[in-house]
């Protein structure tokens, strides 16, 4: 993010504030974050047993975590899905659509420990990226951070589906639908679905292109 009064960085950690306060007095508003003002987020999936989250459990995380446009950092991890004491099976379609097996989460570590870790990774990082994450990944995490007892450290999200619907690809004629995997044919990017590191490696390069035609569109963020 940067000031909008001298164009210095702004500090997350301090109220938003520039770098150069006292001297600058510049800040961003929480409330108006936009496409354009963002210099540092993380983008994210989430696999699961299923689409409830109270009932279900995330099976992976993967993030990247950008910051003034640069890959500085990726986190990525399976876990097991425990419930009641008890791990989970997963169903033949969720492997079927993942590619992930009930054999591959044994002796993985659970997904309390997981979403533990991912929390301490974000670091300051406040901002998520991902596709139709308002509706369901970002829910996801804050039932998986409840029963873990840790923080939920995302303020706002800016979910892509949202972008591209924003963008009318599908009224103009562009795509058919705002489906991950659609937008990446549409940008002719690499994209081997429904594993979490995959999807988000995916997705960077999707929000890349985004952006670019969001130009003109002042999207502000969701609170979250």
């Amino acid at each position: 993010m940067k000031c909008p009064l001298c164009g210095n960085l702004i500090d997350s950690t301090n109220l938003n504030r520039c770098v150069r306060f006292p001297i600058c007095p510049g800040f961003i508003d929480e409330e108006t974050l936009t496409i354009q003002s963002i210099q540092e987020y993380v983008v994210f999936d989430l696999e699961t047993t299923g689409f409830n989250k109270k009932e279900d459990r995330i099976i992976e995380i993967g993030a990247i975590k950008v910051k003034n446009g640069k890959v500085v950092d990726r986190f990525s991890t399976l876990c097991a899905p425990i419930k009641a004491g008890k791990q989970m099976y997963i169903s033949a379609k969720i492997t079927e659509v993942t590619g992930i097996k009930n054999v591959d989460l044994l002796n993985q570590i659970p997904e309390t420990e997981a979403v533990k870790n991912f929390m301490c990774w974000l670091g300051k990082s406040k901002i998520s990226v991902a596709h139709n994450g308002a509706k369901f990944d970002i829910p996801f995490l804050k039932e998986a951070c409840k029963r873990s007892n840790v923080e939920f450290k995302f303020t706002h999200i800016l979910d892509t589906m949202l972008l591209s619907k924003a963008l009318n690809y599908v009224n103009n004629g562009n795509i058919p639908n705002n489906k991950q995997e659609t937008l990446a044919r549409y940008f002719g990017i690499e994209y081997q679905a429904h594993r979490a590191v995959n999807d988000c490696e995916a997705l960077l390069k999707i929000f890349d292109k985004l952006k670019n035609d969001a130009e003109n569109i002042n999207l502000s963020l969701k609170k979250i």
